[in-house]
């Protein structure tokens, strides 16, 4: 893959910290897990999927979207992060016991259910945190049940390519999260035996008041910097002062500062 390597306990980490944080400032979050609900029935005709699971689920927002549509099925929150299921499965106490939802902490590519037991797999801006896709889809494969489908979302190369330019106008470090390329997704499916009904990017641009919004926003959502390329030295306020008003540089007619996002909605299915 072209991602740099990471650390997922760094990752599960930072997003365990921004728990408290995450939904109040999760907007672009938000309009990705929305789209990619509408993408379900689209794909998955059946009106029942008893066995679902929300790879990535953070703090469970999505779940009630999932429990919506499908009124009868047994709920997984699934995330890396343990902190972020416990707070997931504090703050759904009442839903958990009245939707049969459960609450497990793992890794995407090595799933903890038995060999075609999962109906429908929901995944919004998780799978990008996967050092293998060969792996991770090789799973969904493995516990995907003969009709069932993995409808995914995830952010690739070209995110955050103003905030990366920005910075490159400073120095040469890894200030910016890298994303494998829409091209990596392709090969990996490509070798495993799931059939793709979907696989399209679209541009998302949010736009800010300010830099420090961004970086802040960033901050709070616990997605700021987290390859193993970043640097571990602190960054002067002189090189700071050269990021913001590189940034600066690039603040529309209108007055806002552009963030630009490339998103990856799939939707595969069992072969």
């Amino acid at each position: 893959m072209s991602v740099e390597i990471i650390n997922k306990a760094s990752i599960a980490k930072s997003f365990g910290n921004a728990a408290v944080t995450y939904d109040a400032v999760a907007h672009f979050q938000r309009w990705v897990g929305n789209e990619l609900l509408e993408l379900i029935p689209l794909h998955y005709a059946s009106n029942k999927a008893p066995n679902i699971v929300d790879l990535g689920c953070g703090t469970g927002y999505f779940l009630s979207g999932l429990q919506g549509k499908y009124p009868e099925a047994n709920l997984t929150g699934f995330d890396l992060s343990e902190d972020m299921v416990r707070y997931a499965r504090q703050s759904h106490t009442q839903q958990s016991e009245i939707n049969k939802t459960t609450w497990l902490v793992g890794d995407g590519e090595s799933l903890p259910f038995k060999s075609g037991s999962v109906d429908l797999i929901f995944s919004s801006l998780a799978i990008q945190w996967c050092g293998s896709l060969s792996r991770l889809f090789n799973e969904i494969q493995r516990v995907l049940s003969d009709k069932g489908v993995f409808v995914f979302s995830s952010l690739v190369d070209g995110s955050l390519s103003e905030l990366k330019a920005a910075w490159a106008k400073v120095d040469g470090d890894q200030h910016v999260n890298a994303f494998a390329y829409l091209s990596d997704y392709q090969a990996a499916l490509a070798t495993s035996e799931l059939k793709v009904e979907l696989l399209e990017d679209r541009t998302k641009v949010l736009y800010y008041k300010k830099v420090k919004d961004l970086t802040r926003e960033l901050k709070a959502l616990g997605a700021h910097n987290m390859t193993a390329q970043r640097s571990m030295h602190l960054t002067g306020k002189q090189r700071v002062k050269r990021f913001l008003a590189a940034y600066e540089a690039l603040r529309l007619d209108d007055g806002t500062l552009p963030a630009s996002y490339q998103v990856l909605f799939g939707v595969v299915k069992k072969a």
